[in-house]
């Protein structure tokens, strides 16, 4: 069974793939530049989840997630 964090990283390649064809086939480009483009959106976002992670108010979540997960298992 997979996970909510894949599936959602599953959605967000398939986003990125969808994104790239759409710019590619408006904007005409070749095949690697479209390859550029993908690995370009992929890149930004994941700095911006890397960014995300590093937020204080992140670890605050996390750490009432792991709280709320240890009362549910006792």
């Amino acid at each position: 069974m997979k996970t909510a964090i894949t599936r959602a990283a599953e959605t967000v390649e398939a986003a990125q793939k969808m994104f790239a064809d759409e710019m590619g086939t408006i904007l005409d480009l070749s095949p690697a530049a479209k390859a550029a483009l993908i690995a370009k959106i992929a890149a930004a976002i994941q700095a911006a989840v890397a960014e995300k992670e590093r937020a204080p108010s992140s670890s605050f979540v996390k750490g009432l997630l792991a709280k709320r997960t240890r009362v549910k298992a006792v």
